[in-house]
């Protein structure tokens, strides 16, 4: 399989893990959230993330379609193509593309025009001196400077090495300054703008799929709610809650924040609700202590594992009947000259005489003859040896008249490239690494065939 196929496959396959754990987090984060246990579940959305990322259902299939072969091990019938499957997954690749593309571009322009906007930015000194102390408190490393800016109109944390707040440019009461700074600072500390940033990411890749705009929701509205339960319970914040989200309600009250929200991190009103209903009546010695959330996070990824991989299984038979449905359309609707590629599996091909030729390669223009080729039977003429952009020629005559076969070469990793032939053929196959090439035909009609011909690397 080339890369080009491999990265579609771990991408849709991706998709498919990523929403199935969002699922089954969806499901946790509803019973948690009833019981106000609240501590692990922003932390368990980076498991979801982590299964968009990392390719376990592809990982699974490949390894589990491993069947013995003549020289070892190698990976078996799982993701061959037929011209239908073929044109199906050009279609779809093609639609991703643009999509991607779109959204980058999008993404990009957005993300300038930002920039522009904090190089007006202005330092503040007003609050340094508090800022040092919660930094201090916190336990964090590193510096993070504070800036002011006319255009907006929250504060927001930006950055990626070095943090900076952004602080809108206005009076303020010590209140303001001291909540406003232990909330961005604990976003800061708990890495809550990276798990955005890998969230906007995996939209920009995974627009199509439905889950992602409820996923970067839920990254957003948890992330703030991971910081307030931080801020009120795990600090020495000087204030009440109350007082807290008094000061958090009446800054986002003058908020009118034009910037792009895939580049800030999308903050809207409506959270504000959410958070404060999720808070109320929170007592930190009833929530999940280590062991109890290392247990559920361990729970999770079982879970979501398991259910994966159960997918992976449906998502092969699946992709088996169609492979098998559509292969009658070769037979009945041959696409000359196009070339296709299949993994070659002994247990599934009748071969004449019931062995491969030996490694030892012919040099020159090499001539093969076989009568009655049964249907369905694979014939190797020899082995020719060619070196990487060389090309291998192949040409046969079938008789009787109207009689089709496909003809082609094994690489060395036991990879079939073919084409197709009704009554003659020639095709050139071109070469992307130098090695052993065996050469084939394989009758595909419904009846017996003659036929001669031959090949030569050049």
């Amino acid at each position: 399989m080339r890369w080009s196929n491999e990265m579609f496959y771990i991408l849709l396959l991706n998709s498919f893990a990523g929403a199935i754990a969002y699922g089954f987090w969806m499901i946790a984060k509803s019973g948690m959230a009833k019981r106000k246990k609240l501590k692990y579940v922003y932390p368990m959305l980076g498991i979801v993330e982590a299964f968009f990322i990392f390719p376990i259902m592809y990982i699974y299939l490949k390894i589990s379609t491993h069947v013995p072969g003549r020289h070892g091990m190698y990976y078996g019938t799982l993701f061959l193509r037929t011209p239908f499957i073929y044109n199906v997954q050009c279609v779809i690749a093609g639609i991703w593309i643009v999509g991607a593309v779109w959204n980058f571009a999008k993404y990009a322009f957005q993300y300038l025009k930002f920039q522009k906007v904090l190089e007006k930015s202005v330092s503040f000194r007003l609050p340094e001196t508090e800022k040092n102390k919660i930094i201090q408190e916190l336990g964090m490393k590193g510096n993070v400077e504070l800036y002011q800016n006319y255009a907006v109109t929250s504060p927001i944390v930006i950055g990626w090495r070095q943090k900076k707040i952004i602080f809108p440019v206005r009076e303020y009461e010590e209140k303001e300054l001291t909540t406003i700074l232990y909330h961005e600072l604990v976003h800061i500390r708990q890495h809550i703008l990276e798990m955005k940033k890998v969230g906007i990411f995996l939209k920009l890749i995974f627009w199509c799929n439905p889950m992602m705009n409820g996923l970067l929701r839920s990254i957003d509205m948890w992330g703030e709610i991971a910081c307030d339960r931080y801020v009120c319970s795990e600090t020495a914040y000087p204030y009440t809650a109350q007082e807290y989200y008094t000061v958090a309600v009446d800054g986002l009250e003058q908020s009118h924040l034009w910037m792009p929200k895939m580049v800030t991190g999308f903050r809207k009103k409506n959270n504000f609700k959410s958070r404060i209903l999720q808070m109320k009546n929170y007592k930190k010695e009833n929530d999940f202590k280590r062991i109890g959330g290392m247990t559920l996070v361990v729970f999770l990824c079982a879970v979501c594992t398991t259910t994966t991989f159960a997918a992976g299984e449906g998502f092969r038979a699946g992709y088996d009947r169609v492979f098998e449905s559509t292969k009658v359309e070769i037979e009945e609707e041959v696409i000359e000259d196009t070339e296709y590629e299949e993994m070659f599996v002994p247990e599934q091909e009748t071969i004449v005489s019931g062995e491969l030729p030996d490694e030892n390669p012919v040099e020159g223009n090499e001539e093969f003859q076989i009568s009655t080729l049964e249907s369905g039977t694979m014939f190797f003429a020899g082995t020719v040896y060619a070196d990487r952009d060389q090309c291998i020629a192949i040409r046969v005559n079938i008789m009787p008249a109207g009689q089709t076969v496909c003809y082609g070469i094994m690489t060395p990793d036991e990879k079939l490239w073919y084409v197709y032939a009704i009554d003659s053929g020639t095709h050139n196959f071109r070469i992307s690494n130098s090695g052993n090439y065996k050469i084939f035909v394989k009758n595909v009609s419904t009846g017996d065939v003659d036929l001669e011909g031959g090949y030569v690397s050049y």
